[in-house]
């Protein structure tokens, strides 16, 4: 991704497909406060080949001094000075000429940059997870304990320790889906075969897609998972209605498991993350494994099938 850095406090922002530098919030990504600077002031925009800037402002932009003919595109090029003003706020070095790419950017405007994978992305990592930022059905989505919410551009993903900024940029979602890619199959080709141990303490899991099963092993969060499978399973047994089933408070399900919410919450994500990264590309877009609304989860609705265990299911 592209990144300009500012000469006066050395913070950098990272170039969106269309970036508009100047004093207006409503429409620049840029903003810059500096009083000869125009509403907007300059655009920079990815050609699909290379960046360029064009000049939208009354008092000239300049680029390694040399001011840039008004409303005409011109090539950026790797370390140039890029200035929209007189003062340094308004000056920037160009750090960066890579591609446009959907990221998370720190907060703090001098950090770590982290490109998304479209399946799972658990902060603030996979051994401690507190969120989870994916794709899916077109949009860009953060999961965290009370719940799921779509991300827009300039949102700020936040975690106990580090808060981000989201950066949509639109060419990876159109690109993201290779037409030659065979479809998906229907989320009823995918089903779940877990295998209890006699006392609950062992949670074996595999996954059945195309009639072709793949073993997941053993792990903790199996447990969580297969919990949660037969609240859904004892929904269904007593009649409620789907929508209804299967629905149950974090803190009570906390409370079944013998572990603190943040716990239970960790294993959900690890759980996911496992799954998901085990299958197909694209195999698992149709339903979520988990949903979530506040305060509250269920399994999703997958076919899933019990064996063994202490309650004989």
């Amino acid at each position: 991704m592209a990144l300009f850095r500012n000469k006066l406090d050395n913070r950098t922002t990272v170039l969106r497909p269309l970036h508009a530098f100047g004093r207006r919030p409503s429409a620049c990504q840029t903003v810059l406060k500096a009083a000869d600077v125009s509403q907007v002031h300059a655009l920079v925009r990815w050609n699909r080949q290379s960046w360029e800037i064009a000049d939208q402002s009354r008092n000239g932009t300049t680029m390694n001094g040399e001011r840039l003919p008004a409303g005409r595109w011109t090539a950026l090029t790797l370390g140039a000075e890029v200035r929209m003003g007189v003062g340094d706020e308004s000056a920037w070095t160009v750090d960066d000429l890579a591609p446009p790419v959907t990221c998370l950017f720190s907060g703090e405007g001098h950090g770590d940059t982290l490109t998304l994978n479209l399946r799972s992305n658990l902060l603030p990592d996979a051994q401690q997870p507190e969120v989870n930022v994916y794709f899916h059905e077109g949009q860009w989505l953060l999961e965290h304990v009370d719940g799921t919410e779509q991300l827009s551009d300039g949102a700020m993903v936040r975690t106990s320790d580090s808060t981000w900024e989201f950066v949509l940029c639109d060419d990876l979602e159109s690109t993201s889906e290779n037409p030659l890619t065979p479809p998906a199959p229907a989320a009823a080709d995918i089903a779940l075969h877990f295998s209890v141990s006699q006392n609950e303490e062992h949670t074996s899991l595999s996954v059945v897609a195309h009639g072709k099963a793949v073993s997941l092993g053993e792990r903790i969060h199996h447990y969580t998972l297969v919990t949660l499978a037969r609240v859904r399973q004892q929904d269904a047994q007593r009649g409620l209605a789907p929508q209804s089933q299967g629905w149950i408070a974090l803190d009570e399900l906390s409370r079944m498991l013998g572990v603190e919410p943040s716990y239970v919450n960790i294993q959900i994500f690890r759980a996911k993350h496992q799954i998901l990264n085990a299958l197909p590309e694209r195999l698992a877009d149709e339903l979520p494994l988990i949903e979530r609304r506040r305060g509250n989860v269920r399994f999703g609705n997958y076919p899933f099938e019990i064996q063994g265990g202490a309650r004989g299911v």
